[in-house]
């Protein structure tokens, strides 16, 4: 099987464009307790649940293995950044919930965060970023079309 170049060129760019992400993500975010993922993490927490959500939720929005975000969860949690809180219903089900520290460093990392966005996606103006967005979900399609 031939690989176009052109093709290898679009995925080893997509590959360090990856890599650069979360290279800054650890060099702006991260404090002392908790990794610049982790940050990036509870503030997509504060932004989009800010009263809670579920695992399988964050997995269906996000496109993060269960998995992934269970562990995820996990360290914050142990640091005191997230707790679980029971669902009335069934027990099994926990909603996961922004704790208290979590709510008092909330704004410090809001704003590192946005800082970050800001400086990172300067370059493109609203249009590029829409078109880049749409070419982002063509290619997400397409692997989760072609994952075995």
């Amino acid at each position: 099987m031939k690989i176009d170049f052109q093709d290898e060129r679009l995925i080893m760019l997509l590959k360090k464009i990856n890599i650069e992400l979360e290279t800054r993500q650890e060099r702006t975010l991260t404090n002392q307790e908790i990794s610049g993922t982790q940050v990036y993490f509870a503030v997509y927490l504060l932004r989009h649940h800010p009263r809670g959500t579920y695992i399988t939720e964050l997995s269906r929005e996000t496109g993060i293995s269960k998995a992934t975000l269970s562990v995820l969860v996990k360290k914050l949690r142990e640091k005191g950044y997230l707790y679980f809180q029971q669902h009335p219903g069934d027990i099994r089900r926990k909603r996961v919930m922004p704790a208290g520290k979590l709510k008092k460093e909330g704004n410090t990392f809001l704003k590192k965060v946005k800082e970050m966005e800001e400086e990172i996606c300067s370059v493109l103006d609203s249009r590029e970023k829409e078109q880049l967005y749409v070419l982002e979900q063509k290619i997400l399609q397409q692997l989760e079309e072609v994952t075995v």
